[in-house]
């Protein structure tokens, strides 16, 4: 039997060196105007990044289904924090019409794709809706509710 030992002390950066000792006088300080209060201490270093991502769309204008059903389909995927991201793609100012095809990135190296193909819309009557007059609901069914 192998066991494997961890240091007692874990190895740790060098501090940085303390900054330079401020030349600003506390009236200065507390004259400054608003939300532009002289820097104290170390120079910020700032560091900028861009991420370029390219989605693609596909837009029909005979499409039978609006925006809101999208976005319903959507809403059942996108408990996932990166479908949240192709919800929030789909609800910015889209061009007329209905998104039948969608690819956006939702990282690096995957793309979520949506596409509608063979999109039957079927017409239903509204009898196959209603609840039958000798319904009776068994109470013991759904104790919970």
């Amino acid at each position: 039997m192998t066991t494997t030992r961890f240091a007692a002390h874990p190895t740790r950066r060098q501090s940085l060196t303390p900054p330079l000792p401020s030349t600003i006088s506390w009236e200065e300080y507390i004259t400054a105007d608003n939300g532009r209060a002289p820097h104290l201490g170390r120079e910020l270093v700032c560091k900028e990044s861009k991420k370029n991502f390219k989605a693609t769309i596909a837009m029909s204008q005979d499409f039978p289904l609006g925006i809101e059903s999208l976005l319903n389909v959507l809403e059942v995927i996108a408990p996932f924090k990166h479908f949240n991201k192709l919800r929030e793609f789909v609800q910015m100012k889209l061009p007329p019409g209905f998104p039948v095809k969608l690819d956006i990135p939702v990282f690096p190296t995957i793309t979520a794709t949506v596409t509608f193909q063979e999109f039957r819309y079927d017409e239903f009557d509204e009898f196959i809706f209603t609840i039958p007059t000798d319904y009776k609901e068994d109470p013991s069914r759904f104790p919970d509710l």
